[in-house]
C-alpha cells in the first residue's frame, strides 16, 4: 500500500476511535436553551448559581423522585453542623444489619469504633451505608429522629418538596425529593466548613480500628470528580443509583469566581448523569455574563403599602448590599425589570419587609430563553416616614358624616317649617291688607253714590 494511502487509512481510523472514546463531556455543547433541554437525557434537572440560588436551567425541577444516595449530602451537612469531626462513633447492631450486605458498605462491624471523619469520607467517597446509619445514630440519638432532622433541616434550606426517611437513601415510602430541592440543601451544604474537602475527595485512608487491622482505602467512584468524566473546577458531588431512582447525581463546580450547582436524576444509564451534568455546567458557564446592582440603584422613596386592616405605610427603602445575578449573553443590564413586593405588613414590634424583585424582560434575540425569567429577590430596609389607620380614619368620617346628615335633617325641617310659616304669615298680611283696602274703596264709592243722589 502506498505511504499517503497508508497515512490516509490510518487517519481515518484514529477519527472513528476519538468519536467513540472522547467523553461526552468533551463534545462541544450547544448553548441554546432548548438544545440543551433535547439534549438532557434524565427525566429530571436543574442548574443554580451556588452563591444565589438563580435557577439557570430545569427541567421538571419540582417532580417528586427518589434520589438514592444523594440523600447522603443531607446527612453530611447535618454532621458537620451538629457533631466535631473527632467525635467517636461506636456502631450499633442495627447501625449494622439494618441495610442489606448487597448495598454499598464499607464492613464495618458491630461496637466497630470510628470518628466522625472517617465515617463522613466512607459515607462520600464509598457512599457507605452503614456509616450512615452510624453517623445517624451518634448525631440524632436514633436513625428515626435523625431522619426528621433531616427534613426539617432541608425545608430551612429551602427544599420544600423533601421528605427524608433515613440517613442513605434506599427506598422508603415517603423518601423523596426533587431536583431544586437537592440543589438548594447543596448550596446549604457548601457554606459548611469541611464538606467540599470531604464530598470532593478523590481518595482517602481510613487508618485500622479496634474490628478491623488492616487499613481501608477509599477510591472514589464518581467519574465527573476523578475519571473519565472528570471535569474542570468540581469542588464537590456524589453519586445514587437504585434500581427505583436509577441513576442520580449532584455536582457543584466554581470558575472563574462563578460556583455552580447541577442536579440530574433518573438518568436511564450510567454515563448519561456525566454526559449531562457536563451539558449542564458547560451552558452555565459559557452562557451567561455577570451583572451587579448597587445599593443607589435599588433605593427607592416615597413607597406606599395598605394592609388589609387598613393600616397605610409610606416609607423609603434602601439595600443593605448589592444585587448579583446571571443573565444570558445577549442581554443587558437595562433588560431587567425591578419591581417591589410586600412579603409582610409588620406590626407594632416588626417592620414592613419590601423585597425588590428581579425580572429578565424577554429579549428578541434570545426567543428561547427559559420560562422562568425571575433572577432573584433582596430584601429591603426600610425607613418609615408616615403611617396611619386608614379603615378607623375612614369611619370616623363616615360617623362625623352621619352626624352632620342628622343635624343637617334637623336644620332643614326647621329651615322648611320657617320658610313655610314666613309664607303663611305674608299671606295673612296680604289678606289682611287687601281686606282693608278693599273696605276703603268701598267706602268711598258708597259715599259717592250717596253725593250724587243726594244733588239729584
Amino acid at each position: 500500500m502506498p505511504l499517503k494511502k497508508f497515512a490516509s487509512f490510518l487517519l481515518i481510523i484514529i477519527v472513528l476511535i476519538a468519536c467513540f472514546l472522547i467523553p461526552a463531556g468533551a463534545v462541544s455543547i450547544p448553548f441554546s436553551n432548548r438544545e440543551l433541554r433535547q439534549q438532557l437525557k434524565s427525566e429530571t434537572a436543574v442548574l443554580i448559581d451556588g452563591d444565589t440560588g438563580q435557577v439557570l436551567f430545569e427541567k421538571n425541577m419540582n417532580k417528586k423522585m427518589e434520589p438514592a444516595s444523594i440523600t447522603k449530602i443531607m446527612t453530611g451537612l447535618l454532621a458537620l453542623e451538629n457533631a466535631e469531626l473527632s467525635d467517636t462513633i461506636i456502631m450499633s447492631h442495627d447501625a449494622v444489619f439494618s441495610i442489606g450486605r448487597d448495598t454499598s458498605h464499607i464492613a464495618l462491624d458491630v461496637d466497630e469504633i470510628i470518628t466522625l471523619e472517617q465515617a463522613l469520607y466512607a459515607l462520600a467517597i464509598e457512599s457507605g451505608n452503614d456509616a450512615a446509619n452510624g453517623i445517624a445514630e451518634h448525631v440524632g440519638s436514633s436513625m428515626e429522629n435523625f431522619a426528621l432532622l433531616m427534613t426539617e433541616r432541608s425545608k430551612e434550606a429551602g427544599a420544600l418538596n423533601t421528605s427524608f426517611k433515613n440517613a442513605h437513601g434506599l427506598p422508603e415510602p415517603e423518601h423523596y425529593t426533587t431536583a431544586y430541592d437537592m440543589a438548594v440543601i447543596t448550596m446549604a451544604a457548601l457554606k459548611t466548613p469541611g464538606f467540599t474537602e470531604i464530598f470532593g475527595a478523590e481518595k482517602y485512608e481510613m487508618p485500622p480500628t479496634n474490628k478491623q487491622r488492616e487499613a481501608r482505602t477509599f477510591w472514589s467512584h464518581n467519574s465527573i470528580i476523578a475519571g473519565w468524566y472528570k471535569y474542570d473546577g468540581v469542588i464537590a458531588g456524589k453519586t445514587g443509583w437504585t434500581p427505583e431512582s436509577q441513576h442520580t447525581l449532584v455536582t457543584a463546580a466554581r470558575k472563574n469566581g462563578r460556583t455552580l450547582i447541577a442536579v440530574v436524576m433518573k438518568s436511564a444509564a450510567a454515563d448519561d448523569k456525566y454526559t449531562d451534568t457536563a451539558a449542564l455546567l458547560d451552558y452555565g458557564f459559557e452562557s451567561f455574563s455577570d451583572v451587579s446592582f448597587n445599593a443607589d440603584e435599588l433605593s427607592k422613596d416615597n413607597y406606599i403599602i395598605t394592609s388589609e386592616e387598613g393600616v397605610r405605610a409610606e416609607m423609603n427603602l434602601y439595600a443593605e448590599q448589592p444585587f448579583n445575578c446571571l443573565i444570558p449573553k445577549g442581554s443587558t443590564k437595562n433588560d431587567i425589570e425591578i419591581s417591589y413586593r410586600t412579603v409582610s405588613y409588620g406590626d407594632e414590634y416588626q417592620p414592613p419587609q419590601v423585597n425588590a424583585v428581579f425580572t429578565l424582560l424577554q429579549p428578541d434575540s434570545l426567543p428561547d430563553y427559559p420560562e422562568h425569567r425571575k433572577l432573584g429577590e433582596l430584601d429591603m430596609l426600610v425607613d418609615i416616614i408616615n403611617i396611619e389607620d386608614t379603615l378607623s380614619a375612614s369611619a370616623d368620617n363616615i360617623q362625623s358624616v352621619q352626624d352632620q346628615s342628622k343635624g343637617g335633617i334637623s336644620v332643614v325641617f326647621l329651615w322648611i317649617f320657617g320658610f313655610i310659616g314666613a309664607l303663611l304669615v305674608i299671606l295673612i298680611i296680604l289678606r289682611i291688607r287687601n281686606y282693608i283696602i278693599f273696605k276703603k274703596r268701598r267706602r268711598r264709592r258708597n259715599g259717592k253714590y250717596r253725593k250724587y243722589s243726594f244733588l239729584k
